[in-house]
């Protein structure tokens, strides 16, 4: 597998760029050219991967003081200095180099290749979550519909995006479910993540579908079906759908670290957490500074002192990458009961002792530090913000949806431009300019499920 992946992935990541213009969001998916369904497969997975590690990754890391922002355009999103200007790498890479491909493979795998289609949908509905997560509605029913004429596709509600979402992530689950027999042709190496594995593709599935659900909490009581989900999702570290790296291929988190020194270091909160619980972690996830300690900036100095902490060994350039996992499957669960009552206790234990596992290697079985009894609510989000460190996205939207951890905004005598911590992302310029239905709207307005 790794020689396979060494040879596609430079080849996928430009080959299915895209070109940079006001069209890119509506190429025509019903003409795919020459590209085979195992090398669109390689190239949506190389670019899931770009999309969960890169900028977007980075800025929500700096949002939820996992990180801070110490020089270059950092300081500036440190600042909450965020613009039009600097989001159309991000914005293409998740509906040009992903979305439309995904697009493009579905249709192209049709019902002969469920298996295929079934990937597809999944990559589609992370997609599509990532991206109404950060910018609210979007397009989406009418996007990659050229074709039909459509040029300037409407906003779903991020409400329609949702019940989309869950119905991908459902007929994923019914493709998975085909014969072996039933397809023409069979993913197999090309699936850099589970190696046409179908039975870790629908526990995969199940786990997204309920954390898509949690995060209407605020909207609607799923409890009961996110459980039942779970029930069927991921149940062990070995089941994890990761980003597969090496030094060819590079997780962008380390590579940015080791390009870019003094760009991002650990926040002080963060770490001050990881020093009072001796969370056996820290030496995984953090560098020591030059001093010899773990340190973090506090973003309350006006000049933040750079000798602080970087990402450490389970952020390297050949480390794998956690897409979803079954320590956020147990951080669900335990949510959900703590959410609703219940003893939350064995759950999130389960869920403290499956990342400290998973992080160290094995080298540490977390016991130590999963000794909850009947822990609250707060207990529990605030050891899935610790968890899901540099996995930022999602703990980014955790804090929009619940306000935990108890996060203070950079004040703003010191520079910053909100006295708040963004609650949205503002559309691309390019996306504004071509298309009227994308308009402006302020940073400090929630999106709909965090309402």
């Amino acid at each position: 597998m790794k020689k396979y992946f060494k040879i596609l992935y430079i080849a996928c990541l430009t080959f299915f760029v895209g070109c940079k213009t006001g069209d890119d969001l509506y190429i025509d998916p019903t003409e795919p050219g020459s590209a085979t369904l195992s090398t669109l497969l390689t190239a949506l997975e190389v670019n899931v991967f770009a999309n969960l590690e890169g900028e977007l990754s980075r800025q929500s890391s700096i949002f939820v003081q996992h990180s801070v922002g110490l020089s270059n355009q950092y300081s500036d999103v440190q600042n909450y200095f965020i613009t039009e200007g600097d989001y159309a790498n991000s914005w293409e890479g998740l509906y040009v180099s992903t979305m439309h491909n995904a697009k493009i493979m579905i249709n192209q795998a049709g019902d002969e290749n469920p298996y295929y289609a079934g990937i597809g949908k999944v990559v589609m509905a992370m997609t599509i979550g990532m991206a109404t997560d950060l910018w609210g509605d979007v397009p989406f029913s009418e996007a990659f519909r050229i074709d039909e004429g459509i040029r300037t596709p409407k906003l779903d509600s991020q409400q329609d995006i949702y019940a989309s979402i869950d119905a991908l992530l459902g007929e994923a689950i019914a493709d998975f479910e085909r014969n072996e027999d039933e397809n023409i042709y069979l993913p197999a190496e090309d699936d850099l993540i589970h190696e046409g594995d179908v039975e870790l593709w629908t526990k995969a599935a199940y786990t997204l579908r309920a954390r898509y659900l949690n995060r209407l909490s605020n909207k609607a009581d799923n409890n009961t079906k996110i459980l039942d989900y779970l029930s069927k999702g991921i149940s062990a570290n070995s089941e994890n759908a990761e980003a597969v790296h090496d030094a060819t291929a590079p997780n962008q988190w380390g590579a940015f670290q080791n390009e870019r020194p003094g760009y991002i270091g650990a926040s002080k909160l963060f770490v001050d957490r990881l020093n009072s619980t001796s969370d056996p972690r820290i030496s995984y996830y953090l560098t020591k500074n030059e001093g010899g300690v773990y340190l973090g900036g506090d973003i309350t100095q006006e000049a933040i002192d750079p000798d602080i902490s970087g990402s450490g060994s389970f952020f390297s350039e050949a480390h794998s990458y956690p897409i979803v996992t079954y320590y956020e499957a147990k951080f669900i669960e335990a949510e959900v009961l703590a959410r609703t009552g219940g003893d939350a206790s064995g759950a999130l234990n389960d869920a403290i002792k499956a990342s400290v596992e998973y992080v160290t290697n094995g080298a540490n079985d977390g016991s130590a530090i999963a000794t909850y009894t009947s822990p609250s609510e707060t207990e529990v989000l605030t050891e899935k913000w610790v968890a899901m460190f540099n996995q930022s996205i999602e703990a980014y939207n955790d804090f929009r949806r619940t306000g935990i951890p108890a996060l203070t905004p950079r004040p703003q005598s010191v520079g910053a431009m909100l006295n708040v911590i963004p609650k949205r992302l503002p559309f691309p310029k390019e996306t504004t300019l071509y298309n009227p239905n994308a308009k402006f709207i302020a940073l400090d307005v929630p999106v709909w499920w965090a309402e």
